[in-house]
């Protein structure tokens, strides 16, 4: 069942597009608009615009554009009717429910509904007498009940089969707790509860839903793993979410700075400490999405490092993907033996802070630990730091920076810059293929396009010329399916109302270029095109749409006249018909199709 034209309406009229976008992308006004780092494309200089008058995005570097509920279809990859659900959800538009048809999206919406549930269950069950050995661990380690019940931390009681007795309860079933990765299959045909006698944290999405959960052990068993987490699942993509995120992000966007640490208790213990711009990797390895996740929000990153100098290098490796993205990377570094939680619980939120303040570029904390375990008094030893910088400074893409660091890490080593140049240059082309992620060439557009695509910018622009348009031009002689449908929308509107809405014509637009193309127009100035030249752009469009259609049929005419067998009679017919069709392209070239009152 389609959403109600009105309620899309409401929906629309209530999401504002500067709102929901703030929500992914760290906005600041710039004249009438608001401008961010473009979460579709990989950049340092924001180019993403909001225009909120208009009601429309659009960035100028790779061209993505569209309205709020289009926004939320690209940025959470969902179709347009989720979209409208998604932000009537925020909106508290109540919408009917859905048809037998869209059985599937209820389902993926059932797993979310199977997640929040299990985030209840786990939360309730930690401040029962059944959590009652969780909770004075994590009170006994001084983290106070705000900040738990922020983080809806909770515990996963002992047992087997605990949660999937709750779930069954309440009518979810074994299909959907498998799916969400809640229940293990056991060598019985059976299942078992993943998660048994363990503090949960559960993993937010961007948008607040809970997608997954990491489960700590707090008492002493032997062999077993410190965490277990949630495994890869329809609605849970690990390389692109960073716990906390969700809770922080306000904060990080405000100090231009996110702290990133490795585990969920850092996160609960900073923010308790009011150090509230920190988000975690829950102990994998760092993506290029959750860099590009980073960038959203900030252009600025502190690694709080707690290991041994020994190993630093190595354990940093990873955070070289940040540079790769364009941030701002520094380290900070804590007390061998303590972690971001004990460090602000021993010593205060100062002088953590201190030490954020105190933190090294990324390049000169590498140069401090390599140097700090055995000087670079030999030249084997000056090579392998060489290498190990060349990692990091290949990774940086702005090539006035790269040539920089370049320079002052020759200076620093006392070598030639050639040296650096060609260990660089060496990491560079193991890492090129990492530069496919910049925007595709632009679609090459035939002339016919072209026209068609003109007539619907004027129609969009211009709506008092669809009459005359509406009278020479019928739906079924645009070519391009997508055109079509805009067209048929556009008359549809007119007719219907005597006016066109641009953001209602957007809404039916499935092609992520199609939508780009009518916020570019959206984005046009609305000047008044003098009469004339007006008239003459829109029958040249339509002169050129007939006339390409036209020249079909003259080219099977002429296909038919060179193939023909038969006999004189058919070969004269095909001729006539031939030279029939060229009068009509004669005529055509000299119409004019729209025309004054006067004329």
């Amino acid at each position: 069942m389609r959403i109600p034209a009105n309620i899309i309406e409401d929906i629309r009229n209530s999401a504002d597009i500067t709102e929901i976008v703030s929500g992914y992308v760290s906005l600041k006004k710039r004249g009438l608009n608001h401008f961010g780092i473009c979460p579709f494309h990989t950049e340092k200089t924001p180019s993403f615009s909001i225009n909120q008058q208009k009601q429309i995005f659009h960035c100028f570097g790779c061209g993505e554009g569209g309205n709020a509920i289009s926004f939320i279809m690209k940025i959470e990859n969902i179709s347009f009717s989720d979209s409208v659900r998604f932000l009537a959800q925020k909106m508290n538009i109540e919408i009917p429910e859905r048809s037998e048809d869209e059985s599937s999206k209820k389902e993926m919406l059932a797993l979310y509904d199977l997640t929040k549930f299990t985030a209840k269950y786990y939360q309730d069950q930690l401040w029962s007498e059944t959590g009652k050995d969780a909770k004075n661990y994590l009170l006994d380690r001084s983290f106070d009940e705000a900040v738990l019940q922020q983080f809806e931390v909770g515990y996963a009681p002992e047992g087997w089969d605990n949660l999937i007795k709750a779930a069954l309860k309440f009518e979810f079933t074994n299909d959907q707790l498998k799916t969400v990765g809640l229940i293990v299959p056991n060598n019985r045909g059976g299942y078992y509860d993943r998660f048994r006698d363990r503090i949960m944290f559960p993993i937010h999405n961007l948008s607040g839903l809970v997608v997954g959960f990491g489960g700590r052990i707090f008492k002493d068993v032997p062999d077993a793993p410190k965490y277990i987490n949630s495994p890869e699942t329809a609605i849970y993509r690990k390389s692109k979410i960073l716990f906390g995120l969700f809770q922080s992000r306000e904060a990080i966007r405000k100090d231009e700075n996110a702290i990133l640490v490795e585990g969920y208790a850092d996160v609960l213990g900073l923010v308790q400490a009011g150090v509230k711009n920190v988000v975690a990797t829950s102990g994998t390895a760092l993506t290029q999405e959750q860099a590009q996740l980073l960038l959203r929000h900030t252009p600025n990153v502190n690694i709080l490092y707690d290991g041994d100098l020994a190993g630093a290098n190595a354990a940093l490796r990873g955070i070289d993907i940040l540079m790769h993205q364009g941030l701002h990377v520094k380290v900070a570094e804590l007390p061998e033996g303590t972690d971001p939680d004990s460090f602000v619980k021993t010593q205060g939120a100062d002088s953590l802070r201190k030490k954020i303040d105190d933190a090294k570029e990324l390049i000169d904390f590498k140069i401090y630990a390599f140097t700090s375990i055995k000087p670079t008094n030999t030249p084997q030893r000056k090579a392998e730091l060489v290498y190990v910088l060349a990692e990091s400074i290949a990774e940086i893409r702005d090539e006035v920076a790269k040539n920089l660091y370049i320079q002052d890490v020759a200076k620093r080593l006392g070598v030639d810059e050639t040296i650096i140049f060609k260990a660089v240059a060496k990491k560079r082309r193991q890492v090129r293929k990492l530069e496919s992620d910049e925007p595709q060439p632009k679609e090459i557009i035939s002339g016919r396009m072209h026209a068609e695509r003109d007539l619907l910018e004027i129609l969009l622009r211009y709506p008092h010329i669809i009459p005359s348009v509406y009278q020479s031009l019928e739906v079924t002689e645009i070519r391009d399916q997508q055109n079509r449908v805009i067209l048929e929308q556009i008359y549809e509107q007119f007719v219907n109302t005597g006016k066109v809405n641009q953001q209602h014509v957007l809404d039916f637009v499935e092609s992520s270029g199609m939508q780009n193309f009518i916020v570019n127009v959206m984005m046009k100035e609305a000047d008044d095109e003098p009469n004339e030249t007006l008239k003459q752009w829109t029958s040249d469009c339509i002169r050129l749409i007939k006339i390409g259609n036209l020249q079909q049929k003259i080219q099977t005419a002429r296909e038919a006249i060179r193939l023909h067998l038969g006999d004189g009679k058919e070969l004269r017919e095909l001729n006539e018909q031939y030279h029939h069709l060229k009068q009509i392209e004669m005529e055509l070239k000299r119409k004019e199709f729209i025309v004054t009152e006067n004329e």
